[in-house]
């Protein structure tokens, strides 16, 4: 009798552990699951870039986003070793027919070496994203465009 009550016991206690380990990776599951749900996770990003001033700087643009028709943020910087004067920064989301779905801007005064502008994209695209550009200026002047496609 002795021995067969002792086996129970050992059942017993093992299923008590595993019931414990189970709870606490369903706690962590959970908690996992809530970090991930709070922060938006992105589905595809993309970058591209051309250089500006003949060869001694960069202007680059780049997007992270959920699918073609949500895109997170947009971003548009620039690098440039002898400086851009009152820079522009204008960046756009283009569709396939090469319509501007939404756009920003942001400016500098001053000359500028190295600039950035993200913005966060707060709108449902009405058509699927085909391209996202950034464009530069100069005081007011075109100097040159950036773009990276979309795709998924």
């Amino acid at each position: 009798m002795l021995l067969q009550e002792n086996r129970n016991q050992r059942k017993r206690s093992w299923r008590v552990q595993l019931t414990r380990r189970g709870l606490a990776l369903a706690g962590a599951g959970a908690a996992l699951a809530t970090a991930i749900s709070t922060t938006p996770a992105s589905a595809a990003t993309g970058a591209g870039g051309t250089q500006i001033q003949q060869g001694t700087g960069v202007l680059a643009v780049g997007w992270d986003a959920q699918s073609p028709r949500y895109l997170n943020t947009i971003r548009g910087s620039f690098t440039s070793v002898t400086g851009v004067a009152n820079p522009r920064v204008h960046v756009r989301v283009l569709d396939a027919q090469n319509r501007e779905m939404y756009s920003k801007d942001r400016s500098w005064s001053g000359n500028r070496r190295d600039e950035y502008a993200t913005f966060e994209v707060t709108v449902l695209m009405p058509r699927d994203a085909s391209r996202v550009c950034a464009t530069l200026y100069e005081s007011g002047g075109y100097m040159d465009t950036a773009c990276a496609p979309v795709y998924f």
